[in-house]
């Protein structure tokens, strides 16, 4: 597991509640830790997922490498961050490779620029964990920008 920065993730133990944000033809799917039965009083309210903002996830999707590209290698890189209350992202590592190494930095490198709607329990937005696997994929058209319609 590479570390990009220096501390480890705090992990919640509980279930998973799941988002989706649709980019450039890739999906992006976060999971988020809910609260577990009987935990408390925080445990009875309702509790929502944090979110990364589309425009930053276009604006600052990971760039494909170009020494990664020119040698056709291709991956899913799965990066855990926490999120925090003023929707952050911070602690971030990858929790699973896409084994190579220029895939790894480009995904965490461009999750660490996004900027996320936090995570909510009953309405008050609290710090949360969550898992973002992003793919690189040679077919994958990226997106056009500034591209005249013909």
């Amino acid at each position: 597991m590479h570390r990009f920065f220096p501390r480890v993730p705090v992990l919640l133990r509980c279930g998973l509640a799941a988002m989706f944000v649709a980019c450039a033809g890739t999906m992006v799917l976060a999971q988020t830790a809910a609260p577990r039965p009987g935990a408390g009083e925080n445990a009875k309210g309702r509790t929502a997922p944090p979110r990364p903002y589309p425009g930053d996830v276009m604006k600052h999707w990971p760039a494909y490498p170009d020494e990664a590209r020119a040698a056709g290698q291709e991956g899913t890189v799965v990066v855990r961050l926490r999120i925090t209350a003023a929707g952050n992202p911070e602690n971030i590592t990858v929790e699973r490779s896409s084994s190579v190494v220029s895939l790894d930095v480009a995904a965490a490198l461009a999750v660490s620029r996004w900027k996320f709607e936090p995570a909510t329990r009953d309405g008050k937005p609290v710090d949360a964990t969550v898992s973002l696997p992003i793919r690189f994929s040679l077919t994958d058209a990226p997106p056009a920008q500034g591209a005249a319609p013909q």
